[in-house]
């Protein structure tokens, strides 16, 4: 699998890589502004890959959207499968045993990294997702509960329902795994209180 994959930070010398997930029909370019000031916040401590999901009927998608059958929504759980398990083998390449991994997004992104994370596609130590949602739930098997879950969200969120959100953290309880949430006024953005909010916590796993 292409990702036309992207890196910002010097590698050799960053404490923490972050591997960061662009939403639905958006690209790795798009998140390059963020990206650089989160570093630059951090002084420069992150090495961060920044994959592009392939292109599906035109527009890039990291795994199928869901469908709605007869008023409720169905996930693709094995078109989701098939994704993370790609994704993850064209990735490995920048994992470094010795330096801490993270996995992080936003929307689609974040989605995907809260899947890929917690079920350990790619080993990590914690996950970042920001206006996101659980996946597949029923399919994802958290047998690491020491991970450092940092969760945002837009209290005016149209795209991704805080609703949705609030699922996802009872998801996070129910599994037992201690996590950090973020609420603020805002839609289906990243903010700049979810910027400075990220950026402590953040600084606070180098």
């Amino acid at each position: 699998m292409n990702l036309d994959i992207i890196t910002v930070g010097d590698e050799s010398s960053a404490d923490l890589t972050l591997i960061w997930f662009h939403g639905y029909g958006a690209n790795n370019w798009g998140f390059e502004p963020f990206i650089k000031l989160l570093n630059l916040n951090l002084d420069g401590r992150l090495f961060v890959v920044m994959p592009n999901a392939p292109i599906c009927d035109g527009k890039r998608s990291w795994y199928p959207l869901p469908s709605t059958l007869n008023g409720s929504v169905v996930e693709d759980d094995i078109g989701i499968e098939n994704s993370k398990k790609n994704i993850s083998e064209t990735l490995q390449s920048y994992i470094n045993k010795d330096r801490k991994t993270y996995l992080g997004g936003f929307s689609q992104g974040a989605a995907l990294s809260l899947s890929m994370g917690l079920n350990n596609d790619i080993k990590n130590h914690g996950i970042i997702a920001i206006s996101g949602y659980v996946p597949s739930a029923s399919k994802i098997n958290v047998s690491d509960k020491n991970k450092d879950v940092y969760i945002a969200h837009g209290s005016n969120d149209t795209t991704i329902s805080i609703e949705t959100h609030k699922r996802s953290i009872d998801f996070l309880k129910d599994n037992k795994l201690s996590y950090t949430e973020f609420i603020d006024d805002c839609g289906h953005t990243i903010s700049k209180g979810m910027i400075n909010n990220l950026t402590d916590w953040l600084y606070k796993k180098l």
